[in-house]
């Protein structure tokens, strides 16, 4: 095996999967005498060759799930298995050669200071014991492919967040890894740089056929770059699958509540302070509708009103969701209440994920 081989841990894994956890518990002990359970007997699967990402809000156990994989926390309890190889086996030696098929990018970069962008990219290298004159050709490489060639004698003082980025990249691919891992990768950066640094991690997946394994609070994030994603709550996975199914069919309020500012189907202020469980004579039923593929494309709305229904779109939008179309609205429908039951039906038929808010008179959506 040459230097610029992909470095292999152990067999291939008869199976699809790069990573599998198993029964992955942590507990930290705090100062104050309290200990809480970051993770609480986690099993995922992570697919080969894809991404995945992992969502929660804050105290979820992201983070220490995703350092997990590489054992950077080891679990009191549990195995983890990268490429078929069970790391909570090794010992420190053989973990220090497995983790080079791991590359790692953090939210804050981790560049040295006194390394220009070059020496940055050749650390990993040097560490896992590369020939120096094989150094410089694969670092050329790597630069090329993040589009920092003309930045090779920088320092990382001169390079803006999304540059530094890219260099954390170059470093991470380095050693020829087969998984990704990505902690939190964009959140320090501004909306068009992320798009652009979301846009690169893509494209590594797709050409080069890396696994990924991202952790973000973000589901703009997940909706632009995932293939597969896991919601945590306190530890736990309380949800999990392709991103167009999450999105369009949410089964867990929590899953919910983190769609709401994506999707833009968050029911306005005034709205949702004169909303009424009950229906209002004259007034409006409220719905959150989500949509994905080509139901997601069509003229909903307006196949409301063929069938008899007012139908005035409150708030929400179609984005792009991977390669199709996905759908986040909140609707007043008016018309007689079976009539609206009845369209509520044809659309879940239909594939379309409808939660009924309750109902408003007619002069508060016309003052919306």
């Amino acid at each position: 095996m040459s230097d610029m081989d992909p470095i292999v841990t152990g067999q291939d894994a008869p199976d699809v999967f790069m990573v599998r956890l198993a029964g992955i518990a942590k507990t930290f002990h705090g100062k104050d005498g309290r200990t809480v359970a970051a993770l609480a007997g986690i099993d995922l699967d992570i697919p080969r060759g894809g991404i995945t990402a992992i969502v929660g809000p804050s105290g979820a156990g992201k983070s220490s799930l995703l350092r997990a994989v590489n054992l950077l926390e080891r679990p009191d309890a549990g195995t983890v298995i990268v490429g078929g190889r069970d790391l909570t086996s090794l010992d420190e030696e053989a973990l220090r050669r497995a983790r080079q098929s791991i590359g790692m990018i953090f939210q804050h970069f981790n560049l040295l200071a006194n390394r220009t962008v070059a020496g940055n990219v050749a650390l990993s290298l040097e560490l896992a014991g590369w020939p120096t004159a094989k150094i410089g050709p694969r670092v050329a490489e790597l630069l090329d492919l993040v589009g920092l060639t003309d930045k090779a004698s920088q320092y990382p003082a001169a390079l803006s967040g999304g540059q530094k980025q890219r260099v954390g990249i170059a470093r991470a691919l380095a050693p020829n890894p087969q998984l990704l891992l990505c902690d939190e990768a964009t959140s320090a950066l501004d909306p068009e740089t992320t798009r652009q640094i979301l846009a690169l991690i893509r494209r590594i997946n797709r050409d080069l056929g890396l696994t990924v394994l991202l952790i973000t609070h973000e589901m703009a994030v997940v909706r632009e770059v995932a293939d597969q994603v896991v919601v945590l709550e306190a530890g736990r996975i309380i949800e999990q699958g392709p991103v167009a199914q999450v999105f369009a069919h949410p089964a867990h309020a929590t899953t919910r509540r983190f769609l709401l500012g994506e999707t833009g189907t968050e029911l306005p202020p005034h709205l949702a302070d004169r909303l009424s469980p009950a229906p209002l004579a004259g007034g409006a039923t409220l719905i959150r509708l989500h949509a994905v593929g080509d139901l997601a494309a069509s003229p909903l709305l307006s196949d409301l009103g063929a069938a008899g229904i007012g139908a005035r779109l409150v708030a929400g939008r179609v984005q792009p969701l991977g390669d199709q179309p996905f759908a986040g609205l909140v609707a007043a429908l008016t018309g007689e209440g079976a009539a609206i039951d009845a369209a509520i039906q044809q659309l879940r038929a239909r594939g379309a994920e409808i939660e009924v808010l309750g109902h408003v008179a007619t002069d508060a959506v016309a003052a919306g």
